[in-house]
């Protein structure tokens, strides 16, 4: 496995693939495209390379799980992060994080780390399937470049699968049938205030939201919302017509107009379709912290 990130590292790689499903034994998962793969008998190996960044995601054979999920990651830090050249002090000390769901795979950890150098970022997820754990390692010059296309590598990581379920490629394409049926999105979030000067409790507000939409097939829509903003309540709905045109995603309604930079499309392992977009006013490379979830259930 050192040997293999290495030569990563050096880009002695494959030339770049299509949008595809790869196998390694019993696991899947979606390569995006153009970006170059590599496989061995013991996992597969991604890599995109633009001017001096590059963003390298590895996923490993399976390995069994022992009941602690935390000790079972750091186990998968030890066999997948420290033998990759410059990380051989890397071990976290804390407790690695839980997985969003917005992964939409299997749950799970992850944890980031700086290479021993600074040289390298580094962020391992280990994938909980009851019985097994699946490493999935991603290497960047630094935490910036890695955000920068964190929504490619969460789609690489929701796309894993172990048989006998089998991963789905990452759509990066959308036409007007892709968008037909009922979506639902929506968000929460909440601030608790403090009085400064003593720093007593004074009080909270709380903001969610969940929204709807109908799209048909030809385009027209109808769209619900209902929630609360600073603890209040709010609801809005509109209906007119989507429209498709580059990379974007157009709502225009009698109301308003909402222009959404579609990401990429997902099947998550429930079955259920999810789109992901990001606001069409927001800068790309900030997709990893901003990125909008709609989901479609599977059809029963």
């Amino acid at each position: 496995m050192r040997r293999w990130v290495l030569f990563a590292l050096l880009l002695i790689v494959t030339a770049p693939a299509f949008a595809q499903v790869q196998t390694v034994r019993d696991v899947s998962f979606a390569v995006p495209e153009g970006w170059t793969y590599q496989g061995t008998a013991d996992g597969g190996l991604m890599l995109l390379k633009q001017e001096q960044n590059f963003w390298i995601i590895t996923v490993h054979a399976p390995q069994p799980a022992s009941g602690n999920s935390n000790a079972d990651f750091k186990n998968a830090w030890r066999s997948v992060v420290l033998p990759v050249p410059d990380f051989q002090n890397s071990l976290p000390g804390y407790d690695p994080y839980s997985l969003s769901n917005r992964l939409l795979g299997y749950p799970g950890k992850y944890y980031d780390a700086n290479s021993d150098s600074g040289h390298m970022y580094a962020r391992l997820y280990t994938l909980e399937t009851g019985k097994v754990v699946v490493p999935v390692l991603v290497l960047a010059p630094n935490r910036q470049v890695l955000d920068a296309l964190n929504h490619i590598v969460e789609a690489v990581v929701g796309s894993v699968r172990v048989a006998p379920l089998k991963a789905s490629p990452i759509r990066n394409t959308l036409t007007m049938a892709d968008l037909a049926g009922d979506w639902h999105t929506g968000s929460t979030s909440s601030k608790t205030y403090y009085d400064r000067y003593t720093g007593a409790y004074a009080g909270s507000t709380q903001t969610f939201y969940s929204a709807g939409y109908h799209i048909n097939g030809n385009g027209s829509y109808t769209y619900q919302l209902g929630g609360m903003l600073n603890s209040q309540i709010i609801r809005d709905q509109d209906a007119g017509v989507v429209e498709l045109g580059g990379e974007f995603v157009t709502f225009k309604g009698g109301k308003h107009n909402q222009r959404y930079r579609f990401l990429n499309l997902q099947t998550a392992i429930d079955g259920s379709t999810v789109m992901m977009v990001l606001a069409g006013h927001e800068d790309p490379s900030k997709a990893s912290a901003l990125q909008e979830q709609w989901v479609r259930e599977p059809k029963k």
